[in-house]
């Protein structure tokens, strides 16, 4: 699946460029916006859930050894690339369509 963060901010950006130019001040804010969005759905997130995954392994191990109680923690999914990617360029063509034909 696309990341839908991805689309929502990849749309966001284009209308703004569209309908302010992508000299205004709103535009480059939207595009600060648009990058951390992106950054945090490709690192951070998915970064999260890989230390989630091996700590829970961690921590089953020495649950089963009988060293120490464990409570698994949630393990959340990041986006890979190409579904960030996928994503910003369904964002781009919905906001260029919406620009477009409003």
């Amino acid at each position: 699946m696309p990341s839908s963060h991805s689309a929502l901010v990849a749309t966001l950006c284009t209308n703004i460029g569209y309908r302010s130019g992508v000299s205004s001040d709103v535009f480059i804010l939207s595009l600060g916006f648009f990058l951390v969005t992106i950054r945090d759905a490709v690192g951070v997130r998915r970064a999260n859930g890989i230390q989630a995954r091996i700590l829970n392994g961690i921590g089953k191990t020495l649950a089963e050894k009988g060293i120490v109680e464990f409570k698994p923690i949630k393990e959340v999914q990041g986006h890979t690339p190409v579904e960030v990617v996928i994503g910003c360029l369904l964002g781009f063509f919905i906001g260029l369509a919406f620009c477009v034909l409003n």
